[in-house]
C-alpha cells in the first residue's frame, strides 16, 4: 500500500477524522457524550474503561483501518496514492488557475488521449 504518509499526517483534517473515528465509539459504547468529560478524572476513567475492555479494543481497531480505506487517494485504483502523489513534498494548492477559465468563470476541460 503505497501512501504518502508523511504529506497525510501533515493535515489537520486527517487528524481531526482520525480523532473522532476512534473516540466517537469509546463514548457510544460508553454511554458518554462529550458533555459528561468535564474532568480530567472522567478522561482517566474513561481511557482504563477503554483499556480493559476487549471488544471495544477490537472495534476502535477496526474503525482505525476503515478510516485508513477513507483516506485513500480515490483519483486511483485500489489504496494506493498516485505517482505523482506520492513525490509531493507539501500539500498541492486547490485554486484553479484563471488562466484555464473562459470568460464566464467556468472551468474549461481538457480531453486526454
Amino acid at each position: 500500500m503505497k501512501i504518502n504518509w508523511k504529506l497525510r499526517l501533515q493535515s489537520p483534517q486527517f487528524w481531526l477524522g482520525l480523532v473522532g473515528v476512534i473516540v466517537s465509539p469509546i463514548l457510544t459504547y460508553m454511554g458518554l457524550t462529550n458533555a459528561d468529560l468535564t474532568s480530567w478524572q472522567s478522561i482517566v476513567d474513561l481511557g482504563t474503561n477503554f483499556i480493559s475492555n476487549p471488544y471495544l479494543i477490537g472495534v476502535v481497531i477496526t474503525s482505525v483501518l476503515s478510516f485508513v480505506g477513507i483516506a485513500t487517494d480515490p483519483t486511483t485504483k485500489g489504496m494506493c496514492d498516485s505517482d505523482e502523489a506520492l513525490c509531493y513534498d507539501k500539500r498541492k494548492d486547490s485554486k484553479t488557475d484563471l488562466s484555464d477559465a473562459d470568460d464566464s468563470g467556468e472551468q474549461k476541460t481538457q480531453e486526454k488521449l
